[in-house]
């Protein structure tokens, strides 16, 4: 069976925490609309939408995170999708253990390049680099299984 790509899922989370912050909908309220832009595999949506719940879940840490690794930057000078892109990032990071570290950052700054602002995937990737080198830092424990 051919392996399907989470790439979707995750261009699916960033379009659903898009919609929803611009317009205040719930998730059901913006799924049909972002749904009929993208259709999806099952997988892919229900990958997507645990991203979503987990970076709704986890949004004040996120945005914390953000803050603490984005040096002489406020968090509301950060482009929008850049903000959605890093958080999306940082959930698979950090609560989604089967996802390899070089897979999310590198798909984050895949899909900043072509959803964000010039120059998107570059601060994508020193923010999730900085991001990485502190999580390191304070649970060093994490690299035993």
């Amino acid at each position: 069976m051919a392996q399907i790509s989470y790439r979707p899922a995750r261009v699916f989370a960033m379009q659903m925490l898009y919609a929803m912050e611009i317009t205040g909908q719930t998730p059901g309220q913006a799924l049909p609309g972002v749904l009929d832009a993208q259709p999806l595999h099952d997988n892919q949506k229900k990958y997507g939408m645990k991203l979503v719940d987990l970076v709704q879940e986890h949004r004040e840490e996120l945005e914390e995170s953000i803050k603490a690794n984005s040096v002489h930057w406020e968090l509301e000078r950060i482009a929008r999708i850049d903000r959605i892109v890093l958080s999306i990032a940082m959930v698979e990071l950090a609560y989604i253990p089967e996802i390899p570290m070089k897979v999310a950052i590198t798909e984050a700054v895949q899909i900043a390049s072509k959803f964000s602002t010039d120059g998107s995937d570059a601060f994508v990737n020193g923010i999730l680099a900085g991001y990485m080198q502190n999580r390191s830092k304070s649970v060093p424990e994490s690299k035993e299984k």
